[in-house]
């Protein structure tokens, strides 16, 4: 029997555009739309890659025609296509010609190992044959202050060694490393990024931000093949989850190379590559990279960007504060760029027609950020070129206000709203989520992460329970909205897609099971049964054909 919401359902007029015979109509669903006019539906017919109608079950399956597929989604929930609003992917580590595992660090993702344990992990692998020492490192190294350039070389005895933060922002090398990246002690601080030096001005074996990719094309060429790989397992991986559209952050690699290797994979999700500032010789190059992408480009893929790493984050305290870190005292951490290369990267977005994007998480930095930019424009400028902020965790109570009046889209990661999922320290100060919508700053979520953290529902559970700020958590619908129609409008492509609507792109997902009522511990076992990117079924579970088509009700 039909509940009175499903009644109330039969009585809205399917929306629609004009179409012959849809090629798909899913029915008997409870439709999440993302639709203020029509949050809710019973079905949804598509045909040439778009809605064609969206309404009751009734109105729907009266499109039917001999040729159509009609699929019966059983009470389902059937949700737009989610966006992957911020992820990183193959730039982890180098890859090289004779490849070796990195080592086994111990609680990595977490606080890691101690100095000492690095160091005799790296002893112990210089006694085997072989060139590269490699491996992930935790908090407690990143923030050890001795001179690590030093306690490496007495350990390694001459062979090169890599330990990088596992959240990125800090590489530390020894000296044999450093050679071969071709890093000499003239070495000049890179834009976006500088060495770490002792008291007598040597480097000490610390490169942070741009630095850390410095030389990496030397040791480890790009290599189109094996990142296409790494883009299909990924792209595996987000159907199954019902994720339709891709944000890279393409760092470590230029445009052109990142598309070349989305070009070879088998035509699947939508992606917007955010090319990469940081590293390069001038600002201006990070815009000239995006010009030498060549056309045509691969179907479904977009250039954007390009993207700045304004500040470092709270785990190895680079992340610029009004207020000095507790554990060392007068360190307020720094900005990557000066005050003029800020000014000169917001001058050059205002020039260009792409999207300014900008990874931004200190509240220093972010005050520093929304001066330069009203000094330079209106705000309704700003507004209309909708800069992306970028994890957002220095906007406070006091500055939503002028976020707001900016028009500035922030993506926030809840992977790292939780130390148990993450390992990371607990946020110093409370991130802000529900507060950012309520003051109507609009919202998108993306991991940040990698493997099986990038499950948007991993990130959903997170989200909606924000246990060390509650009233900072979102709604399951408040999540859900920013993981569909808050990613689309991020990247500025809200009138094709985000939203179940007639004349909109068909990107959908049937979900196994209800992300709206379930238990939220459950959220994180959530998988797709049915992904449609642009009408075409891009994962489907064996069960959906089992089920067969519409039975007569």
């Amino acid at each position: 029997m039909r509940s009175l919401r499903f009644i109330a359902f039969a009585l809205v007029l399917a929306t629609r555009v004009a179409c012959a015979a849809p090629q798909i109509i899913v029915a008997h669903a409870d439709v999440f739309t993302a639709d203020p006019s029509l949050p809710r539906a019973e079905a949804v017919a598509i045909e040439d890659g778009r809605f064609v109608a969206v309404g009751s079950d009734r109105d729907i399956l009266a499109l039917a025609a001999p040729s159509t597929r009609v699929v019966d989604a059983r009470g389902r929930l059937v949700t737009p296509g989610l966006v992957e609003a911020h992820v990183h992917l193959g730039a982890a580590l180098p890859v090289f010609a004779t490849p070796s595992a990195p080592l086994a660090m111990r609680d990595v993702p977490g606080a890691g190992p101690t100095g000492d344990e690095a160091l005799a992990l790296v002893a112990a692998a210089a006694q085997k044959p072989g060139d590269w020492i490699t491996g992930f490192i935790g908090p407690v190294v990143a923030r050890d202050p001795r001179n690590w350039r030093a306690a490496l070389d007495a350990v390694a005895h001459g062979r090169p060694v890599m330990l990088r933060a596992f959240w990125g922002h800090t590489t530390i090398l020894d000296s044999a490393a450093l050679r071969q990246l071709g890093i000499d002690e003239d070495a000049r601080d890179p834009i976006g990024g500088w060495w770490g030096r002792d008291a007598a001005g040597r480097l000490d074996g610390r490169a942070y931000e741009s630095a850390e990719w410095i030389g990496w094309d030397r040791i480890a060429p790009p290599d189109a093949s094996r990142l296409a790989a790494v883009f299909q397992e990924a792209s595996d991986r987000y159907a199954r989850w019902g994720v339709t559209s891709i944000h890279l952050m393409n760092n470590g690699r230029t445009p052109r190379v990142a598309i070349e290797a989305l070009g070879r994979l088998k035509a699947g999700h939508k992606w917007t590559v955010y090319a990469w500032g940081p590293g390069l010789p001038e600002i201006a190059a990070a815009w000239q990279a995006i010009d030498d992408v060549p056309l045509p480009r691969p179907p479904r893929v977009r250039v954007d960007g390009p993207k700045w790493i304004l500040d470092g984050t709270p785990i190895e305290e680079n992340a610029w504060q009004r207020d000095p870190y507790p554990d060392r005292p007068g360190w307020r951490g720094r900005s990557n760029l000066t005050d003029a290369q800020v000014r000169e990267v917001l001058e050059r977005a205002l020039r260009r027609p792409e999207q300014p994007i900008l990874h931004v998480v200190g509240d220093a930095e972010t005050d520093r950020l929304f001066g330069t930019m009203l000094s330079l424009a209106p705000p309704a400028v700003w507004a209309a070129k909708r800069v992306r902020v970028e994890h957002g965790d220095g906007i406070r109570a006091e500055t939503l206000a002028i976020a707001r009046q900016l028009g500035v889209v922030v993506t926030q990661n809840p992977t790292h709203l939780a130390p148990q999922s993450t390992g990371t320290p607990a946020p110093a100060r409370v991130l802000l989520l529900r507060s950012l919508l309520e003051a109507g700053i609009p919202l998108a979520l993306g991991s940040d992460a990698g493997g099986d953290a990038m499950n948007p529902f991993l990130n959903m559970m997170l989200a909606t329970t924000y246990a060390s700020a509650p009233r900072e958590a979102l709604t399951r619908e408040q999540a859900l909205l920013a993981y569909t129609s808050g990613g689309a409008y991020a990247e500025r492509q809200e009138a094709s897609k985000g939203r179940i609507v007639a004349g909109m792109a068909a990107d959908m997902a049937m979900l196994s099971q209800h992300v709206l009522q379930v238990p939220a511990s459950a959220l994180p076992a959530t998988r797709s049964v049915l992904t449609i990117v642009d009408g075409t079924i891009v994962f489907e579970d064996p069960v959906v054909s089992a089920e067969g088509p519409v039975a007569p009700r």
